[in-house]
C-alpha cells in the first residue's frame, strides 16, 4: 500500500515546520542570550564605576586623615618643646611669669 500524495505532502510540510521552529527557537535563544550578556555587562560596568568612586572617596578620606594626624603631631611637638622650655627655667625664677611670657611670645 502506497501512501497518498497528500499524506506525503503533509509529512513534508510538517518536517519543514519542525525544522523552521527549531531554527527560529535557536535564533530566539541566541538573541535572548545576547540580551542577557549585554545586561550583565552593563551591571558589571556600573559596579566597576561604583567601586572606583568608593576607592576615590577612600583615598580622599585617607589623605585628610593623614593631614590631620600630621597637624596634630606638629602641635604635640610644639607643646612638648614649650613644656621643656618651661621646665628648663632656673629654679630661682618666677615660673608663672616666665611661662606667661613664653606663651605670649609664641602666640601670633
Amino acid at each position: 500500500m502506497k501512501p497518498s500524495l497528500s499524506i506525503l505532502a503533509m509529512l513534508l510540510l510538517l518536517g519543514a515546520a519542525v525544522f523552521c521552529a527549531q531554527r527560529w527557537g535557536r535564533e530566539a535563544g541566541r538573541a535572548a542570550c545576547a540580551a542577557q550578556v549585554q545586561e550583565v555587562q552593563g551591571l558589571l560596568r556600573r559596579q566597576t564605576q561604583a567601586l572606583s568612586a568608593m576607592r576615590e572617596e577612600a583615598a580622599r578620606r585617607s589623605a585628610r586623615a593623614r593631614q590631620a594626624l600630621a597637624t596634630a603631631q606638629a602641635g604635640q611637638a610644639g607643646a612638648q618643646a614649650a613644656a621643656a622650655r618651661i621646665l628648663a627655667l632656673q629654679p630661682g625664677d618666677d615660673a608663672c611669669r616666665a611661662a606667661e611670657a613664653l606663651i605670649a611670645s609664641e602666640m601670633p
